[in-house]
């Protein structure tokens, strides 16, 4: 068995078996503290309580080359720190301060040191918690991180690995690398360019800090607000995020136009913005990512030949990028991984550490993202906990009554089967209505969620009627958008069946394709409901308080539904409504 363990942003750690996936948890479900970053020691602690023995592990993939002793805390800190400096003019650049201190041989001699260390194994903070938890050193090797999310792509979503893809990373940063472009082909992944300049992910990060929002999490929020402004705005201030980056290259790389970093770029919003609309910064910046992320594609599908694509990292996450990469005439296939920030890193680590000490050649494709615990080993006792709220009973074909329910516009949350890997839910850990009545996404909001109010929610379709519903382009229509990792345009005659799962001003969707074989139970839901309304989609969204992750078990889904204005909540079989 392989353990994978990331410790850094997106805290996670997976468990394999022969190729196969065990189980893949994020510790910030274990928590409650979203976006945790620093060692995974409940969710591992959760793996070797209920699915193996430390003994039974015969090796341990560790995401990233250096060491990333890294809290929530000081993580948020950099950007609070980078523009208190910015105010005070303490804006500095790094790359001459090191330039200036390798010319002294003294202080060249200990950075080149620290560097080192960095990297020595027997210092890294995981490798010292494995070791208290009885592993030895010698099972344990580290991956790269734009390794990781280019074999967590490649490994897990290549069609073919015989055919040549072309697989591009790109994020705020991890050993060295912002960008990189990748050649998969014939099961090896090897580089053809990397950059670790200051990103179109640093920069988005640090513009949503600016806006008043929270890194790391709510760049989607910058996103959904672009549509919404007009384009000649969005154009004049994407002309002001021209100005730090661009391409070389026959742009296949990324280079800042002057030396970047945290604080300088926060001085340049401070000094540009002063009484500018929220949502017209937004804008500019999502049209200048959209711009240069299709120009980046364009120029390696020109320069090297290949028009498969395969993409990961935190920019990906970016659906509206990934809608137009899709649509690329020069694109033939393309995909990305589900919940592709660092979070994911553990899959890639795992592919590449498989191959280096096993004889497979090849390993499993990714077949599902739903790859958590479950909620049944607690439900007794949480009904037990909340029995003076709560009232149940358990129910034969829980599916129709849920379907019924949902005809009704009943708002359900669903926990139930294996809990979702990533940010987003999948049906497993969701809040399902019907999608066609648009007061529904107020009462969602108002019952639970408190989302922003330009925020669209998410369309869960049937694969049998996607063309009914959506504009799919033929680059993803051999493996549709399982994992809501693609933003699609939607049907006009059909909008008004699906109004509360559109976004509301360029009527854009978010779809989650499901099929019978990899969402078996939610597929039959669907079913049920369409053959009652004609109608083949469900609003989904993650069923969670507001700023806190989506539950994991049966106690902390009674706890939430106590606390909100949803109707019915379904836990495997168990239909539970609130007491009057």
């Amino acid at each position: 068995m392989i353990l994978s363990v990331n410790s850094g942003i997106g805290s996670s750690v997976g468990l394999f078996n022969n190729g196969k996936l065990i189980v893949c948890l994020q510790e910030e479900r274990f928590t409650r503290i979203k976006n945790y970053m620093g060692f995974p020691q409940k969710s591992l602690d959760f793996i070797l309580n209920t699915y193996v023995k430390p003994e039974e592990i015969k090796h341990i993939a560790l995401c990233n080359s250096a060491d990333h002793q890294i809290t929530t805390e000081s993580f948020y800190k950099r950007y609070d720190d980078a523009f208190e400096d910015a105010v005070d003019g303490k804006t500095f650049d790094r790359y001459t301060l090191q330039n200036a201190l390798s010319k002294a041989p003294v202080f060249n001699s200990i950075y080149k040191a620290l560097k080192r260390n960095k990297h020595l194994l027997k210092n890294r903070m995981d490798v010292k918690k494995l070791l208290e938890l009885g592993f030895s050193i010698d099972i344990m090797r580290t991956v790269g991180h734009h390794d990781c999310h280019a074999g967590a792509v490649y490994y897990g979503l290549a069609q073919d690995q015989n055919e040549p893809y072309l697989v591009f990373t790109a994020d705020g940063g991890g050993d060295d690398i912002t960008t990189a472009v990748w050649k998969g082909e014939n099961g090896d992944l090897s580089p053809l360019a990397t950059s670790n300049c200051y990103s179109l992910g640093n920069m988005y990060s640090m513009v949503t800090h600016f806006l008043g929002f929270k890194a790391h999490e709510h760049e989607y929020k910058l996103m959904g607000l672009a549509p919404y402004v007009n384009p000649k705005y969005a154009q004049k201030y994407a002309e002001f995020f021209e100005k730090f980056l661009g391409l070389i290259d026959d742009d296949t790389v990324f280079f800042n136009y002057e030396r970047m970093e945290h604080r300088t770029f926060a001085k340049a919003l401070l000094d540009q913005f002063k009484n500018d609309r929220f949502d017209n910064i937004a804008a500019g910046l999502q049209l200048f990512s959209e711009r240069i992320s299709i120009r980046w594609i364009k120029g390696c599908i020109k320069k090297y030949g290949i028009s498969k694509i395969l993409g990961s990292g935190g920019t990906f996450m970016n659906v509206k990028i990934n809608k137009l990469i899709a649509e690329l005439p020069e694109v033939t296939f393309v995909d990305v991984f589900p919940s592709c920030g660092d979070e994911s890193n553990i899959f890639g680590a795992y592919y590449i550490t498989d191959r280096k000490v096993s004889s497979n050649t090849s390993v499993s494709r990714l077949t599902h993202y739903t790859t958590g615990s479950l909620p049944s080993p607690d439900l007794a006792s949480a009904l037990m906990t909340f029995k003076d709220k709560i009232s149940f009973e358990v129910v034969d074909d829980v599916n129709k009554v849920m379907a019924e329910y949902l005809a009704e516009h009943k708002l359900i949350a669903r926990c139930t089967g294996p809990m979702e890997f990533g940010a987003r839910a999948l049906g497993n850990r969701s809040i399902l209505a019907n999608p066609s009545d648009l007061k529904n996404v107020s009462t969602i909001n108002r019952a639970v969620k408190k989302r922003d109010f330009w925020m669209p929610f998410a369309p869960i379709v049937l694969d049998s009627r996607k063309d009914d519903y959506l504009n799919i382009p033929e680059s993803i229509k051999t493996h549709g958008s399982p994992y809501m990792m693609f933003a699609t345009d939607t049907k006009e005659d059909k909008r008004d069946d699906m109004i509360c799962a559109i976004h509301q001003g360029d009527f854009t969707a978010r779809p989650e394709i499901i099929d019978s074989k990899r969402y078996c139970d939610l597929y039959e839901i669907l079913s049920h409901f369409n053959d009652k309304t004609g109608i083949g989609v469900l609003l989904n969204t993650s069923y969670n308080l507001h700023g806190y992750p989506i539950v994991e078990n049966s106690h902390q889904a009674i706890e939430v539904f106590v606390q909100t204005e949803l109707d019915f909540l379904v836990i495997d079989s168990t239909v539970i409504r609130k007491r009057p």
